[in-house]
């Protein structure tokens, strides 16, 4: 609070004092050591995202073709708004309807172009998450208590006691 506050509403002086660098406890080496890993992780995560999006072969040729695809109705969409202001009534309501489908599909493609690239960045996410959670790639070892049974049976026979008959 402000002295002007607390001096209004005859409230008690506070002295709270800002805590600064120097008065925190000092880190310790392995608390610095695992903040620094876990930001690393952060950002060798952001850069593969950032990375593998622009290796994404026919991105680039989609969005070219959405941005033609759109530039031409919305050109269609001008001229039928020229021609239908220069025909009878009669015939002007449905090129009016036709340039509305001439803006739509310039929208949907406009629309179509952002759905792309949402797409790709959904599947990118998803891939990292799968890398993260499976870091050996799929060979075979599950971290999630699923065991081979020759597994299991090898950590049987080299846990055995020697002295057993059995």
């Amino acid at each position: 609070m402000t002295k002007k506050l607390e001096e209004f509403f005859h409230l008690t002086p506070t002295e709270e004092t800002p805590v600064t660098a120097e008065e925190q406890p000092p880190k310790t080496k392995e608390e610095l050591f695992a903040e620094a890993d876990t930001i690393l992780n952060a950002l060798t995560t952001a850069e593969k995202v950032d990375h593998a999006l622009p290796t994404v072969t026919g991105l680039d040729a989609h969005d070219v073709d959405m941005d033609d695809i759109a530039d031409k109705a919305i050109k269609t969409y001008q001229d039928l708004l020229v021609t239908a202001g220069n025909t009878p009534d009669m015939h002007a309501g449905k090129m009016y309807e036709v340039a509305g489908q001439m803006l739509k599909t310039a929208l949907d493609a406009k629309n179509a172009k952002a759905e792309k690239k949402l797409r790709m960045i959904e599947l990118q996410l998803k891939k990292i998450r799968a890398e993260q959670n499976d870091p050996e790639g799929g060979n075979g070892k599950s971290k999630t208590g699923e065991f081979d049974r020759n597994e299991i049976l090898k950590y049987i026979i080299d846990n055995k006691p020697q002295n057993s008959d059995k």
